[in-house]
C-alpha cells in the first residue's frame, strides 16, 4: 500500500461519493471481502460489488487474497494507498500577484514535504497504515519546517498573505 495516491479525473469522481470513501476508508485498515463491506454498511452485496469493481478498475483498490469458503472463492480487497489527492489540486495558481508569490513559496514547502514523504514508499505490511501515515506526515513536518531556511520562508508567506489580507479584508 502507498501512502498517497494522486488521483485522476475517474477517480476523483468516485472518491467524492460518500460510500465510496466510507469503503476506501474500510480498506485502509484492513483487507475485506465484498459481503463483509456490505454487512458492515448495511447495503446489498451486488452493490457493493458494483462499487468496488469500479474502485479496482481506477487502481484504487487492488484483490490481496483469495479464500475458499465451502464451494465460493471470497476474494479480499485492501486499498492501493492510505490517502488520496485529486491531481487537479496542482492545476491552478492564484490570479493576484501578491497571492501568487505566497503560493509559489507554499507550493515549494509543500513539494519538499511530498518528496520526503514519497521516498518512504510502500507502507509497511505489519504497520497499520494510518498510524503510519500520520507519523511520515508529523515527520515530514517537523523535519522540513524545522529547518532555519523554511522557516525564513515561512515568514515570507506571512507577510505575502497579511499584504493580500489588507488589499482584500479577507480574514
Amino acid at each position: 500500500m502507498k501512502l498517497v495516491k494522486l488521483l485522476d479525473r475517474e477517480g476523483s469522481h468516485l472518491v467524492s461519493d460518500p460510500t465510496n470513501i466510507t469503503i476506501l476508508r474500510e480498506l485502509v485498515t484492513s483487507e475485506q471481502a465484498v459481503s463483509d463491506i456490505a454487512e458492515k454498511l448495511n447495503l446489498s452485496t451486488l452493490n457493493v460489488w458494483r462499487r468496488m469493481q469500479k474502485l479496482h478498475n481506477a487502481k484504487l483498490i487492488e484483490q490481496t487474497t483469495t479464500k475458499k469458503v465451502g464451494n465460493l472463492e471470497k476474494k479480499f480487497y485492501r486499498s492501493t494507498a492510505a490517502f488520496f489527492t485529486p491531481q487537479q489540486y496542482f492545476n491552478f495558481t492564484p490570479k493576484d500577484a501578491s497571492l501568487k508569490e505566497a503560493f509559489e513559496i507554499y507550493n515549494g514547502i509543500q513539494n519538499k514535504m511530498m518528496a520526503k514523504a514519497a521516498a518512504y514508499g510502500d507502507i509497511p505490511n505489519d504497520t497499520d497504515p494510518v498510524d503510519f501515515s500520520f507519523f511520515v506526515n508529523m515527520l515530514v513536518f517537523a523535519d522540513v519546517c524545522g529547518r532555519p531556511e523554511i522557516q525564513a520562508k515561512i515568514i515570507e508567506l506571512k507577510e505575502k498573505l497579511a499584504r493580500f489580507n489588507q488589499q482584500t479584508n479577507v480574514a
